[in-house]
């Protein structure tokens, strides 16, 4: 979750004009709904995506989807993009400054201080009313997945940001585990199910030389530190816990303080000692894990789906695919990932006070969640990026093997606008499976088969400006505190043992009022 600075949301009344066009506080909220007619121009705030950026583009305007949707709606965007890596600053000097663009893309379901507090200080609008009346293909779209619009609905019933949807399950499986399938079949291995059978597997991979040099060189698993989505901390997971928040039956828990902790914790610990895990875990960044896996040392990690490893490995002797996620018997829940559950990515867009129309604003917007924006957004032009092919869209040779030299991924950032997920509208599954290696696609398929996450807490909670506090000031803290003391135990300057006392600081930290305001947040998301 994106943080900015408190200091900000205290002076945001301060330093931003009250607007006709705003939220009047201390009364009813009226906003001027303008003349209801779609805009000839717009000015939008937006990050560009990297791949788009890497292909040349100076602004979305450089894109084929955002020609194609001025040539469907004859409305010009004037863009503001934030220099790379710029963008939470750009964002915080915008509102500070009062010069608001028309709309904003940002991170609006984890933006600090939560989105609410943004209309309350007038610098955007609710739109529950203005959806309703002005997007016809995203309500048709809200009526028949309820859920969905829950994600993105306040927990006063308002909504204040329109949200990139993910239409299909297999959209929020992207990772998990993998392994080198040639690995298993060279040593008449099966792909492994649980703890006990990962340990054979990787304890066969450091002494029976799978990679065939002679040398005891191999890695069995490598990683990249302890959380995330390529750290080994993952394999807590398969005893039905995390090192995060998470919920069994309801009930929030942190889970650092469960047995079911502790038990995957022995198991991490077991295999560091016996050369089963990546000694430079703590060192490596993504590159590095990914050198070491493809130039044949390491048999098992945590990743993204294996399309780089298909690009680069694929020679008719290696295979890496991805495995049904490992669980023990008896375990609940074996995935605690938000991006498995939420239909809503955190890429949104919310209309500002300085937009003098937001009804004709927000039927252009609703042009990205019709039946032929989506198509646009997804395949780009017919005749040149995509064919019908028995009346099903199918990408072309110009995305693929561009004859101006650009790479795939290149192609996919200037062409699809799903591709990189950066701007508002509905994905496709389909059109992302036609851009997915085959390892990678079938990887997809086996994870969403053997993820169970029903202890997923939603990331689309809103929290109260009160729980937020308390959420950030204290998880920044036993955040900290447990990284460092849980790395210790895994590679041996710390025993186990010291967990409880762990436990007991952690206590004495505040992690009860975490949990509290957790729980509190997840019973207003469940009675929406």
């Amino acid at each position: 979750m994106k943080k900015f600075k408190k200091a900000l949301l205290l002076c945001l009344a301060v330093m931003i004009a009250v607007s006709a066009a705003g939220c009047g506080k201390g009364g009813e909220t009226k906003i001027d709904t303008g003349s209801g007619e779609m805009p000839k121009t717009l000015s939008i705030y937006a990050s560009l995506g990297p791949y788009t950026l890497k292909a040349g583009a100076k602004d979305y305007n450089d894109t084929l989807y955002f020609q194609l949707l001025e040539e469907l709606t004859g409305c010009h965007i004037e863009w503001v993009h934030p220099a790379e890596g710029a963008g939470a600053e750009k964002f915080s000097l915008l509102i500070a400054s009062g010069q608001l663009p028309d709309m904003m893309v940002t991170d609006w379901v984890g933006v600090s201080g939560g989105v609410k507090s943004f209309a309350e200080d007038e610098v955007i609008i609710p739109l529950k009313q203005l959806i309703n009346d002005n997007m016809p293909s995203l309500k048709a779209y809200n009526d028949a997945n309820p859920n969905v619009l829950k994600q993105y609905t306040a927990d006063d019933g308002e909504v204040y940001y329109i949200p990139f949807i993910k239409g299909n399950a297999e959209l929020k499986t992207y990772q998990g585990p993998q392994i080198r399938m040639d690995w298993l079949e060279k040593l008449g291995l099966e792909v492994p199910t649980n703890p006990d059978e990962l340990y054979n597997v990787l304890k066969a991979f450091k002494e029976q030389d799978p990679n065939g040099n002679g040398k005891n060189d191999e890695i069995p698993m490598s990683g990249v530190m302890f959380t995330g989505g390529h750290g080994i901390g993952n394999l807590i997971w398969m005893f039905g816990s995390t090192m995060d928040i998470y919920m069994e039956d309801g009930k929030v828990k942190y889970g650092v303080m469960e047995d079911s902790f502790e038990e995957g914790l022995r198991y991490i610990v077991k295999l560091f000692s016996e050369g089963l895990i990546d000694i430079d875990y703590l060192l490596n960044d993504r590159s590095k894990m990914d050198n070491k896996f493809m130039n044949d040392r390491v048999g098992f990690i945590y990743s993204l789906q294996p399309g780089n490893f298909y690009k680069n490995m694929n020679d008719g002797t290696r295979k890496v695919l991805g495995i049904p996620y490992l669980a023990n018997e008896g375990v609940k829940y074996n995935v605690f990932d938000s991006t498995f559950t939420d239909d809503v990515s955190p890429v949104s867009i919310a209309v500002t006070t300085a937009n003098k129309n937001p009804s004709g604003s927000l039927k252009w917007l609703d042009t990205l969640y019709s039946e032929k924006g989506i198509e646009i957004m997804n395949y780009g032009k017919e005749g040149l990026t995509f064919e019908y092919v028995d009346g099903k869209p199918q990408l072309t040779d110009y995305i693929y093997n561009n004859p101006n030299g650009k790479s795939q991924q290149e192609m996919s950032g200037l062409c699809l606008g799903t591709y990189q997920a950066n701007f508002p509208t509905q994905q496709t599954w389909d059109s992302y499976n036609q851009i997915l290696s085959p390892w990678g696609r079938e990887s997809i398929e086996i994870w969403g088969k053997s993820a169970n996450c029903d202890g997923t807490i939603p990331a689309s909670l809103s929290l109260s400006d009160e729980e937020m506090d308390i959420i950030a000031q204290t998880m920044s803290q036993i955040e900290t505190y447990v990284s460092e003391n849980i790395n210790k135990i895994v590679i041996g300057s710390e025993s186990i043992d010291a967990l409880p006392k762990i436990r007991e600081t952690i206590q004495k930290m505040g992690i009860d009022n975490v949990i509290k305001a957790y729980s509190s947040a997840l019973e207003r998301y469940n009675n929406k």
